[in-house]
């Protein structure tokens, strides 16, 4: 008989950590979801434990990993967003921003790999972004954020293959999450127009995008492969876009990536 695994999903309230969570319960998985405020979560999933995790506060995450060492499956779900333009967003926003979509996850990532690598089993995944891969603009942290999250991924990954411990990355296009962006700019500065476009453009692509439960679908192939990618590109034209940043000079694609965004100036620029 196959070892039940326990599962610890971060940001399992609503979205995609939710679909997730769902579809890991159904299928046998132990699973745990956290969010900042588990006593709120509207419909909560049968047999799907809830724990309380704040990424900002190292006590918060301390003490969750602590509560679940026995965790086989790390998902890191949980993020939030921003947009506005470089000049108008607080640095303490910007730190904010990371906190919870990078230092808060390595934090939570260092307290759980110890067990697993003694265990000589486990896996992590990521959930990051296409904007992990593709910078977009007005949204330059959270790219930043996601950017990170790749280049700490993809080393994590080496540095854990000895142990049998796959590190994987899930990178979604549009997914219709429902995700809100912390509105970080003022209405009058010489930004606000061609920033208020582009949010029109990427609002509708969002509520337009994909179910969520297409990455839940991934993340359970991820499980069940014997050896996973190192990044899996999910849903709308991420695969395309992915591709495009594989095989065209970087000029080209971005074009392309930009060429989404009609509130953008946009044109080829040759070097």
């Amino acid at each position: 008989m196959q070892q039940l695994q326990h599962v610890l999903i971060t940001g399992a309230s609503s979205g995609i950590g939710r679909a997730i969570a769902e579809l890991l319960n159904e299928k046998g998985y132990a699973v745990t979801g956290t969010s900042r405020h588990p006593e709120t979560i509207k419909n909560p999933i049968p047999g799907v434990r809830y724990l309380r995790l704040d990424l900002q506060d190292p006590e918060s995450i301390d003490l969750l990993a602590a509560t679940v060492p026995d965790t086989d499956i790390l998902i890191n779900n949980a993020g939030q967003s921003q947009i506005g333009p470089l000049e108008e967003i607080p640095m303490e926003k910007i730190r904010s921003l990371f906190e919870v979509n990078y230092f808060g996850l390595v934090r939570l990532s260092k307290a759980l790999i110890p067990a697993m690598r003694q265990r000589r089993s486990g896996a992590i995944i990521n959930i990051s972004s296409m904007s992990g891969v593709f910078g977009v603009a007005y949204t330059s942290q959270y790219c930043s954020s996601k950017f990170a999250l790749e280049g700490f991924s993809r080393s994590l990954r080496q540095e854990l293959a000895p142990f049998g411990i796959p590190v994987v990355l899930i990178e979604p296009g549009y997914i219709a999450t429902g995700l809100q962006q912390e509105q970080l700019y003022s209405g009058t500065s010489e930004y606000f127009p061609r920033l208020s476009a582009f949010k029109t453009v990427r609002d509708r692509n969002i509520e337009n995008g994909a179910d969520p439960k297409i990455i839940a679908r991934k993340v359970l192939k991820v499980l069940k492969s014997k050896n996973p990618k190192a990044a899996y590109p999910v849903g709308g034209d991420a695969a395309l876009l992915a591709f495009f940043k594989r095989v065209l000079p970087a000029r080209i694609a971005e074009y392309f990536q930009r060429k989404k965004f009609k509130s953008l100036n946009i044109r080829l620029i040759i070097h």
